[in-house]
């Protein structure tokens, strides 16, 4: 009996021991019923070499990536059929990420997905208001909401950590004047 509980005990441990807490885990749905069977990819942005792009295929409307990479990367669908569902940014940071993809993906689910999620959403609404603002001739007011989502990118940036990989993409999208500097502030 000593001998089973120790063979159990140390099987447990091992399993434990073999989880990797530093995977992320990508679940991803599709929105529409044509998906089916179709290739998605996971493509590292900036890194599109073929080595490092990780594919599967759409299944019940479901998908899902797992490794231990970890940086900014495109979600994407097939080229021929993109017109489909809406590539999406995420973090291939540990844990959980849950993506749909559709004609306004969405992912979150783990804290730089869900800080994406909401850069992805500011950035839509600025981009509304924006081309709202050219278009009525009104270019000053839209310089002023381009300055002030610049710094909302900026402020996200620094509250999510600039050394981060949603924190390094902000910056390398809208890099920091040098009056604002990590080391003059």
């Amino acid at each position: 009996m000593k001998k089973r509980l120790f063979i159990i005990s140390a099987l447990t441990v091992v399993l434990l021991c073999s989880c990797n807490s530093d995977q992320y885990r990508i679940h991803g749905r599709v929105t529409s019923n044509e998906l089916e069977g179709v290739k998605v990819f996971l493509v590292p942005y900036g890194h599109e070499e073929r080595e490092n792009v990780d594919s599967t295929l759409i299944h019940n409307h479901e998908f899902s990536f797992k490794g231990n990479k970890h940086w900014m990367c495109t979600v994407r669908i097939i080229a021929h059929e993109r017109h489909k569902g809406q590539d999406l940014l995420v973090v291939t940071e540990p844990g959980d990420i849950f993506v749909t993809l559709g004609p306004d993906s969405r992912g979150g689910g783990t804290p730089q997905n869900d800080s994406l999620q909401v850069w992805k959403d500011l950035t839509i609404e600025h981009n509304r208001l924006s081309g709202q603002l050219y278009d009525a001739g009104l270019k000053e007011e839209a310089k002023k909401e381009r300055d002030a989502y610049k710094q909302r990118t900026w402020q996200m940036a620094r509250a999510v950590g600039e050394e981060s990989i949603l924190g390094a993409f902000l910056l390398q999208l809208y890099p920091l004047p040098k009056e604002q500097t990590p080391d003059t502030q």
